[in-house]
């Protein structure tokens, strides 16, 4: 059908306060043979011509002749179930976080068309973050946090065009802030010798010493397994790969889904073999006791049995690791003003590695970084490391007395 084939009348007679009819038929059914038909009355002959004109528009970009009206809610509600089971839980939580923040703006019941780039850019510009502590006390985000739910925006509308009920993404042209950087311990082998003597616990040592020595994220190193795959001491290296969930284990992604392979240093080497000479029958977990894992089971046979087993994440995995390794930095004395976090052992392991004189792409292929200006950021905040080297160098070639 010609996507012109849009009618208008003029109906004579006077009772009529919108006289102007405009009429087009929807998309043919080949189930019931027929085509819906629409109208729409207008006041003024020059408003139905700018409707035609609009019809004729979306007719010629793809949209759907018939009327559609998909509510902000409505498009949620497609988008959940077109990406279940395509995300991880996290993702998944994020975007989920992004449209409660959608429906608290626009309001659930508002037409996705209807939303334009300055409303876009008008619900930007009033995100805050509300503090768990003080209700009653909100405050600006951060700008990592704004890029991510803007991030989330352009991938929910995204679905929508590619669905065709919107011609533009109101959030497309919306550009992200370059995000304030806080700067981070690098903690120095030293302090790694120091903080592994200041435990007891093999388990915490082997612990941390799988995130200093090979760079593993915290996630993945929680999830590791007694399974004579995952820690492989033949070859001495850890391999990590998603792991479907089963009725006893729970599930495990990996970031971007990538797997790869990580060698092991002989002191990670020697921490797991001692700990794998303490550890439990019952317990199929490297850094989980069986007291955890009893309590992990439980929380993990509920999740199967509510049906919620995608929102399953790392963290239902662990306690407190924040707190139990600031305690333990606290005891072997690294004290520091920046940013002292579990995740700063892989972001030290990645500086190590890079002023080892380690290339770009192997640190991209052991971290598991399918960005290389992540890996960047590594190979700058090795530079005062690096530059003291190179003038050592240029020492070594020129020596005057």
């Amino acid at each position: 059908m010609n996507n012109r084939n849009i009618s208008l009348t003029k109906d004579t007679r006077s009772i009529r306060k919108k006289p102007w009819l405009v009429r087009w038929t929807g998309e043919y059914n080949p189930i019931t043979d027929k085509q819906k038909r629409y109208s729409k009355s207008f006041a003024k002959k020059k408003d139905a011509e700018a409707f035609i004109a609009q019809k004729v528009q979306d007719f010629d970009a793809g949209l759907p002749r018939d009327e559609v009206s998909l509510t902000l809610e409505k498009l949620w509600n497609k988008f959940e179930r077109s990406q279940k089971g395509l995300l991880t839980a996290g993702t998944f939580d994020n975007y989920e976080e992004t449209y409660k923040r959608l429906k608290a703006f626009f309001g659930p019941n508002t037409l996705v068309k209807h939303i334009r780039n300055e409303h876009a850019e008008e619900f930007l510009s009033q995100l805050t973050f509300l503090s768990p502590k003080y209700q009653k006390i909100q405050k600006s985000i951060s700008d990592s946090t704004r890029n991510r739910i803007l991030r989330g925006c352009k991938r929910i509308f995204n679905k929508a065009l590619e669905w065709q009920y919107i011609r533009v993404n109101p959030f497309e042209k919306i550009k992200q802030v370059k995000a304030k950087t806080q700067k981070w311990h690098r903690i120095t082998p030293d302090e790694f010798k120091s903080l592994l003597n200041g435990t007891d616990s093999v388990r915490q040592k082997a612990f941390y010493a799988v995130l200093y020595g090979c760079g593993l994220r915290t996630g993945e190193a929680i999830n590791l397994l007694w399974d004579g795959r995952t820690i492989d001491f033949e070859t001495i290296r850890i391999t990590l790969s998603n792991r479907p969930g089963t009725r006893n284990i729970p599930p495990f992604s990996l970031k971007d889904y990538e797997s790869r392979s990580v060698p092991m240093p002989n002191y990670v080497v020697n921490l797991l073999l001692q700990l794998q000479e303490q550890s439990e029958p019952d317990c199929p977990f490297v850094f989980i006791d069986k007291n955890r894992w009893q309590r992990v089971q439980q929380k993990w046979f509920r999740f199967q049995e509510q049906g919620i087993e995608r929102k399953w994440t790392n963290k239902e995995l662990h306690g407190n690791l924040l707190r139990q390794f600031q305690r333990t930095c606290k005891r072997a004395g690294i004290i520091s003003t920046d940013k002292l976090t579990i995740h700063c052992m892989r972001k030290s392991w990645a500086c190590n590695l890079v002023d080892a004189s380690v290339p770009i792409h192997t640190l991209m292929k052991l971290g598991g970084w399918s960005s290389m200006e992540t890996c960047q950021q590594f190979y700058l905040q090795s530079s005062d490391e690096n530059e003291k080297k190179a003038v050592q160098e240029l020492d070594k070639l020129v020596s005057i007395s």
